[in-house]
């Protein structure tokens, strides 16, 4: 279907972009559309190679504490999202940027791939991110892609046990090498800073373990 035919019309959450003419973006309206069933944007949905251009429900939260339902793209797998697409007059318009000095758009749904933590920030209410993940944790396929997102968020709004909960979802359930010494640091100063001291340094040898098996020698006094 057509996008001017999808957006703000159909019950979907997340859609594909079939192949474009990327000298010929603008001409947006007429993108074919392909929906995707899942609650969350997930591979499982996409029949083929779980990349490309996607388009997802999403809001825009304002000063005012307020939401607007829109769409927003994403771009996988680097998870780049650049415009927004609202309805005006009838008829659905793209917008360039995610964010405003009153307004910032925040995915409505979860992404199941790894990606900038802050897509799901809006300063207005941090709340409305962190709920979207955690709503989105319930009925995800493979919940650790949202579980990091939502860490982060938690531990940023200084709420670290639920934080270390999260991330705990992560280091369990998804095999990431490349970042388990960042993690494993991150987990230990949110332990400490809620007076778990036993916990903090046994993720404190976690850390030099994982830091030796990436590397193939210990961390430095820099890397600490």
């Amino acid at each position: 279907m057509k996008l001017h035919d999808a957006l703000f019309r159909e019950p979907w959450l997340a859609y594909q972009v079939a192949e474009i003419d990327w000298e010929d973006e603008d001409n947006f309206s007429d993108w074919d559309l392909e929906p995707l069933s899942g609650p969350t944007l997930a591979a499982e949905d996409v029949d083929d190679v779980f990349e490309g251009l996607f388009i997802i429900a999403a809001q825009i939260v304002s000063n005012h504490a307020t939401t607007e339902p829109c769409y927003m793209d994403v771009v996988l797998p680097e998870r780049i999202a650049e415009y927004h697409f609202l309805r005006e007059d009838g008829r659905v318009v793209r917008k360039e940027g995610l964010s405003g000095s009153n307004w910032t758009v925040i995915p409505a749904i979860g992404i199941e791939a790894l990606g900038v933590y802050t897509l799901y920030y809006a300063k207005q209410n941090p709340s409305l991110g962190i709920n979207v993940l955690r709503r989105g944790m319930e009925d995800a396929r493979e919940r650790a892609y949202l579980a990091y997102d939502l860490a982060f968020l938690l531990r940023d709004e200084k709420r670290y046990p639920e934080a270390i909960e999260a991330l705990t979802v992560f280091l369990t359930e998804y095999s990431a090498p490349y970042l388990a010494p960042m993690l494993y640091q991150e987990r230990a100063q949110m332990y400490a800073a809620i007076g778990q001291l036993d916990k903090a340094e046994a993720d404190k040898q976690q850390f030099v373990l994982a830091f030796e098996k990436q590397y193939g020698h210990p961390p430095g006094l820099q890397d600490m």
